[in-house]
C-alpha cells in the first residue's frame, strides 16, 4: 500500500491573532471567540492522542487496523455495481451503508488528517 497523503489541518493564525489584538472594554475577552479557541485545543489534543494510539473511537478502543481488516473481509460480498453508484443510492439499504463504510475505511489509509501538534513525517 502506498504512503498516505497527509492532509494538514492548520489553525487560522491571522484570524486568531487579529482577534486577540482587538481592543475590548476593561480588558475583557469575548467568550464567543475564546470558547471555540479553547475547545479546538482540546479537540486537537484528543485527536493527537487517538492518532498516537491508532484509535478511531477512544472510549470503545476501536482501532483502525481492526476496521481495515474487517473491510478487506467484507469486500468480496459488496455489490459495488448495484449499490452506492450513480443513480443507485438506496435509503436504509444495508449494502449501500456497508459500501459507504468500506470506502471511508479504505480512504482513511490514503488520506490522513493531522493536527498542528502531529509530528511531520521525515522526507526521504
Amino acid at each position: 500500500m502506498p504512503d498516505p497523503t497527509i492532509i494538514v489541518r492548520e489553525p487560522d493564525l491571522p484570524r486568531i491573532l487579529g482577534e486577540l489584538a482587538r481592543p475590548r472594554p476593561a480588558g475583557q475577552w469575548a467568550t464567543d471567540y475564546l470558547a471555540p479557541a479553547l475547545a479546538s485545543r482540546a479537540l486537537n489534543a484528543d485527536d493527537d492522542h487517538g492518532r498516537e494510539h491508532g484509535l478511531v473511537i477512544q472510549a470503545d478502543e476501536l482501532r483502525w487496523t481492526e476496521l481495515q481488516a474487517l473491510a478487506e473481509v467484507v469486500k468480496p460480498v459488496l455489490d459495488f455495481d448495484r449499490h452506492m453508484a450513480t443513480n443507485a443510492v438506496h435509503a436504509g439499504c444495508p449494502q449501500c451503508t456497508a459500501i459507504q463504510a468500506y470506502r471511508r475505511i479504505v480512504n482513511y489509509s490514503r488520506y490522513r488528517t493531522v493536527g498542528p501538534n502531529t509530528p511531520r513525517p521525515k522526507r526521504a
